[in-house]
């Protein structure tokens, strides 16, 4: 890979998390206690109705799931309500214990108060403790942006530093990026077209030269200039781009890779004879320094960092096309390991890393489109993950994989598009359970006109709850697929 201004990567080629309502599990307001001595004042606290747990924090809408308090001074024949709903089958299940089944409300998303009332008057109230998150899954129908023709890949971004994000959407074939300012409410300006000298294929957003706007490394699947910076000037436009790279990629990531505290870039890139990934390292002005680059028994189209291995340094997996693996690099200061392969299905994809099933270990999930599935490979956190568990997509060549919780569970989500069965969006909500086969619900299926290249999720609309984003590459537009999850 050739690098600009430095030597080329050490190899002759001849050519990187949802929203969630965030609420404690347990909160310590509110608990008096059981201590001898207290002042006069406070002589009749240990004997009022409190409660300091309810269990689990979050519910949906539709209720009907058990909920648990714990608190003290219950008595049998109490009554709970959430947010003015009286709960069903109120029991003392101990002394300070008790168990309910929850009340549906589908007309509140997000933290509600929380009531205890018992037979002699006394009462106890709490906003912090629960919270509902929707029940039932929905979008809206597409709203279209114009943009250049045939786009195949989405960033989201507040470009322009109003407070409302924006879209990138790249062009592969027409060489071009369409830039759409976002207005608030989901909806875009007209967008502006940026050309770009090569076929772009991935973008990443990150700060990169050192003036607090957002700039975008783009890089591109053929050969001369290839990983493009355009540098952000803070209002929504661009400078004109820096050619950091000479070498055919299909996927970026970012991160800090030499652990000097600026935003390096991982570039995997694929040629002739030669496949592997590389390693340009930030300056923090917009300058970049070869860092070398390790040879990779395929090309890849995905790659994600995370800590794999708990030691605090962000690791790499990448998918290995031909080789039928994801290839995992660990992070060793300012080097990696040598590549540890994971079997990832006949033709691995895309990649994205995250903690899956809630043990704070980072998980792998792969797509694989020769497969009709998805792959999901938990991690042992060391860096060596599970034996993939399968989710079929019920649709045809699923290529790119988004994560997002999508209906504020506190799970993450994953979202595909299935190129070759145009019109279709898989959803599989996740459940957060410890084994695999228990941890993402069936697939739903979203419908959506167009064929797809790509999916990214982002509240465009600002009701926190996570809006699909879709280029239609056999048109001219973004799709914007507003989240109306109740």
């Amino acid at each position: 890979m050739k690098a600009h201004g430095v030597a080329p990567f050490g190899l002759a080629l001849g050519v990187c998390v949802g929203l969630s309502v965030g609420l404690p599990a347990c909160s310590s307001g509110g608990f008096v206690s059981d201590e001898k001595g207290l002042p006069d004042k406070d002589k009749n606290a240990k004997d009022e109705l409190v409660f300091d747990q309810v269990s689990p924090s979050r519910g949906p809408t539709t209720g009907g799931i058990p909920i648990t308090i714990r608190g003290r001074k219950f008595e049998a024949d109490m009554r709970v309500q959430f947010a003015g709903v009286d709960a069903t089958q109120v029991s003392l299940k101990e002394d300070d214990v008790l168990g309910l089944l929850l009340p549906p409300n589908p007309g509140v998303i997000g933290p509600v108060e929380v009531r205890l009332l018992r037979n002699d008057g006394k009462e106890a109230v709490r906003q912090d403790l629960f919270a509902y998150y929707p029940g039932q899954l929905a979008f809206a129908q597409p709203q279209s942006f114009a943009t250049d023709a045939k786009p195949t890949k989405l960033a989201v971004e507040d470009v322009n530093q109003d407070g409302k994000l924006d879209v990138l959407a790249a062009s592969h074939d027409n060489q071009s990026l369409s830039i759409l300012r976002g207005k608030g409410e989901g909806r875009f300006d007209t967008y502006q077209r940026v050309s770009v000298k090569c076929r772009p294929r991935s973008m990443l957003f990150g700060e990169m030269t050192g003036d607090r706007f957002w700039d975008v490394a783009v890089s591109c699947d053929q050969a001369g200039p290839s990983v493009l910076l355009y540098p952000g000037k803070g209002d929504g436009t661009f400078l004109q781009a820096k050619n950091l790279a000479d070498v055919p990629s299909a996927a970026l990531a970012g991160g800090d890779y030499n652990a000097d505290g600026k935003l390096d870039i991982a570039v995997p890139y694929f040629a002739f004879m030669s496949n592997g990934i590389g390693f340009l390292y930030g300056n923090g002005d917009g300058t970049f320094k070869d860092g070398g680059s390790i040879v990779l028994p395929s090309g890849s189209f995905g790659v994600s960092s995370a800590d794999f291995n708990g030691d605090g340094k962000g690791d790499l997996a990448v998918t290995l096309y031909d080789n039928s693996t994801v290839g995992v690099l660990l992070s060793q200061g300012s080097r990696f390991s040598s590549v540890n392969r994971v079997p990832a299905g006949a033709g691995p994809h895309s990649v994205v890393a995250a903690d899956f099933n809630g043990d704070s270990k980072a998980d792998l999930v792969v797509s694989d489109p020769d497969g009709n599935a998805l792959r999901v490979l938990l991690g042992n956190g060391n860096g060596t993950f599970q034996p993939a568990v399968v989710l079929p997509t019920s649709g045809k060549t699923p290529q790119p994989v988004a994560t997002a919780d999508l209906n504020l569970d506190g799970w993450l989500d994953l979202i595909t598009v299935n190129v070759n069965s145009p019109g279709t969006v898989t959803v599989f909500l996740g459940k957060g359970a410890a084994q695999g086969a228990g941890m993402f619900a069936s697939p739903q299926p979203i419908p959506a006109s167009g064929t797809h290249m790509d999916v990214v999720t982002a509240d465009v609309n600002g009701d926190r709850l996570p809006d699909l984003l879709l280029p239609v590459s056999d048109g001219s537009q973004v799709q914007v697929l507003l989240n109306q999850s109740k």
